[in-house]
């Protein structure tokens, strides 16, 4: 599944989860994601569910990155033996409540992170909380297992860190270095499906169009061990998702695996011509904790999108994070489709040309409002043409940035490139060349 070889017979898994006092709340009748330790409204599974059983699993590479809030100032009864400076004590905010804070100290001019897992203000009694780093400005602290509660039992994420100082106090990135996978039957076909925990003790949706949810890959059985893509927005566009991430300095140094084709895992998904209420909770079948995740059907009404454009393999549409909204994901689209009726705010979009082995990989974020009788149209395919936007910059100078898009101007980026050969510039004038340059991927 990864651009790394998986350790061991990784015999696929699926992953789902279920944490979630706060989720029965917000999530009422419709659909209860995975949150805090709960198990969803209706927990009482229907026999015609079809159930994949999750097994964690650490890899060696980082599928998702996540900026952990940091509050500065944690106090400690016993600490360990420091250098004379440059020693930062403080919580990190794995959660929303404040049990599910961190409480660490870094020693920036040691390498040395310690972390009070048993949260009793005592650094010297986790020796499985002290991490020592490589690099200086940026350090990097390798294989942190963190544990969160849920009703069913303790659940864990394998990450990495990177901690840095910037304005008097310390940023951390975590870097997932575990899954959730296994496999699912649907409508007499298998598939792999795995979820990507983000490391904030919250499995599940997001609760905001603005977050980064959990990830979700699902695919055929088949293709479970090969090279997937992921959709994730690069930090500076955290928010706005305008960007696929594909991994540049100084996370490539994390681990981090080039792309993915996972997707933020949905309340709801129409997938293969079906609709399924998606439901999770953590499950206890051995020494680590599980995940089970059920794919609920029911029917909802459908609506025709017309797609244009060529070599589509597959389109994700992408409703938010209202627990009414819901997730299309489209193999193989014919120019005219079937969906489920709704707003979907942001498109993933896989281009591939028969025979090869290259995707292009885009991000739409158009407003597809679909409903009984408009039949809307989504520009999706290719071709592909090379652009090259010129704009001002500071200091008299001018910006030119490289995009790959398509004739409705959605990016894309390609999944495999060879680093050493970037697209080139050239400046002309007359027949002379006046300048040149590259560009950087990502």
């Amino acid at each position: 599944m990864s651009n790394h070889r998986r350790p061991g017979n990784l015999s696929a898994r699926v992953v789902a989860s279920s944490l979630f006092d706060l989720c029965i709340a917000l999530f009422l009748l419709v659909f209860a994601p995975c949150g805090q330790g709960e198990t969803s409204a209706g927990s009482e599974l229907s026999p015609a569910a079809p159930v994949a059983h999750l097994e964690y699993h650490e890899v060696d590479f980082a599928p998702l990155a996540w900026e952990i809030g940091v509050e500065r100032g944690a106090s400690f009864s016993k600490e360990p033996v420091y250098s004379r400076a440059g020693v930062f004590r403080g919580l990190l905010r794995l959660g929303n409540i404040t049990n599910m804070f961190m409480p660490f100290a870094w020693d920036s001019r040691q390498q040395r992170l310690y972390l009070d897992l048993n949260r009793n203000r005592d650094l010297t009694d986790d020796p499985a909380g002290v991490f020592t780093g490589t690099g200086q400005d940026v350090q990097l602290f390798r294989g942190i297992l963190l544990e969160f509660p849920s009703k069913q039992g303790p659940y864990q994420v394998r990450v990495d860190a990177h901690v840095f100082e910037q304005g008097g106090t310390a940023r951390v990135f975590l870097y997932v270095r575990s899954v959730w996978d296994g496999a699912i039957e649907l409508n007499g076909k298998k598939w792999y499906v795995a979820v990507i925990d983000r490391p904030d003790g919250r499995l599940g949706p997001a609760l905001s169009a603005k977050e980064i949810s959990d990830r979700m890959v699902i695919r055929p059985w088949a293709q479970r061990d090969k090279p997937f893509l992921w959709w994730h927005a690069t930090l500076p566009h955290m928010h706005d998702l305008s960007h696929v991430k594909l991994v540049t300095f100084p996370y490539r140094y994390a681990g981090n695996a080039e792309v993915f084709d996972a997707f933020n895992f949905p309340a709801r998904l129409f997938f293969e011509g079906q609709a399924y209420r998606l439901d999770c909770r953590i499950e206890r079948t051995g020494a680590r904790a599980g995940l089970e995740l059920s794919f609920q059907p029911f029917q909802t009404p459908l609506g025709k999108l017309h797609l244009g454009g060529d070599f589509i393999h597959r389109i994700v549409l992408d409703g938010g994070s209202s627990p009414d909204d819901i997730t299309a994901v489209i193999d193989a689209p014919a120019a005219e489709i079937q969906v489920p009726m709704g707003i979907y705010a942001r498109q993933l979009v896989l281009l591939q040309r028969a025979g090869g082995t290259n995707f292009a990989i885009g991000l739409g974020t158009n407003r597809l409002e679909v409903t009984e009788t408009n039949g809307v149209r989504f520009d999706a395919g290719g071709p592909l043409r090379n652009q090259v936007e010129i704009a001002r910059a500071s200091g008299g100078t001018v910006s030119l940035q490289y995009r790959l898009a398509n004739a409705a101007n959605i990016g894309f980026h390609l999944a495999v490139h060879n680093e050493e050969a970037p697209p080139q510039l050239a400046i002309r004038q007359a027949d002379a060349q006046v300048g040149r340059g590259q560009f950087e991927f990502g």
